[in-house]
């Protein structure tokens, strides 16, 4: 089954983008859009054997904005199955889910 490229993340709950042996190894650029009223906090980050390593953490989106990354900011992982999922949680100011576009480039 092919990875999804593209996510709309409406939970406060942590969210696989990519899980673990989609094989998606050549991401050119990741885009989060905040589609919510309120600022988001976002904290996007890689996993393996439940230990976490984050991209961003604790970035402050406000409404109406977008974060673009790209190779210049250590984008590039392992997603093989012995490699890293690539996770995102967001959440507004009161820690109720923030609700953000992600669309993944490769």
């Amino acid at each position: 089954m092919a990875a999804t490229l593209q996510h709309n993340i409406t939970t406060v709950l942590t969210q696989d983008l990519l899980k673990t042996g989609d094989n998606v190894n050549n991401i050119k650029y990741i885009s989060i859009a905040n589609i919510d009223l309120d600022s988001v906090v976002i904290n996007l980050f890689l996993n393996k054997a439940g230990s976490n390593y984050y991209l961003i953490k604790g970035y402050r989106l406000t409404p109406g904005a977008t974060l673009f990354l790209n190779k210049d900011h250590n984008i590039s992982f392992n997603n093989s199955s012995s490699g890293f999922s690539l996770r995102i949680q967001a959440q507004d100011d009161s820690g109720a889910a923030g609700s953000v576009d992600v669309i993944i480039t490769k």
